[in-house]
């Protein structure tokens, strides 16, 4: 082989093996995990509150902003699967800062109706979140909580 057919041949590995890691970060999904238990007052009755609520941020795929996974407000009776009720129902306020709204996926809104926005994302348990309900009526801040981020 000449050493012009080599070069072209070098060069075009080294051009592949560069663009494959972009093609392959082009795939990656930032998610966003709210995880915690508190209590707070909801329909007039002081209650344990607890959520776990997994959302994707940043996606290349059909996900896309789409929040899922459950809450309950103990003395109140109500444990449900909540998930968004819109494409715009999960908002990155500011870096690290997320706004989360979700309705119970029984009825779309009329058992369970919340927005969680977390103050900080730090490691571990120690987060606050502030969960404002229309159903049931109420609001608290959760201490203590997991805001766990990964992805790109």
């Amino acid at each position: 082989m000449t050493r012009s057919a080599n070069l072209v041949r070098f060069l075009l590995v080294v051009s592949i093996l560069a663009i494959a890691p972009i093609a392959a970060a082009a795939n990656n999904s930032e998610q966003v995990v709210f995880s915690g238990i508190g209590s707070g007052t909801f329909n007039d009755t002081q209650t344990p509150v607890g959520f776990w609520i997994w959302c994707e941020a940043d996606s290349g795929n059909p996900y896309l902003h789409q929040c899922n996974g459950s809450m309950y407000f103990y003395d109140l009776g109500i444990v449900q699967g909540v998930e968004d009720p819109s494409a715009s129902a999960f908002q990155e306020l500011s870096q690290g800062i997320y706004q989360i709204t979700v309705v119970d996926r029984a009825t779309g809104g009329s058992i369970i109706n919340c927005k969680l926005t977390n103050e900080s994302s730090k490691h571990g348990p120690s987060n606050n979140v502030d969960i404002t309900c229309t159903t049931p009526s109420g609001s608290t801040q959760v201490q203590h909580a997991v805001v766990n981020v990964t992805g790109p």
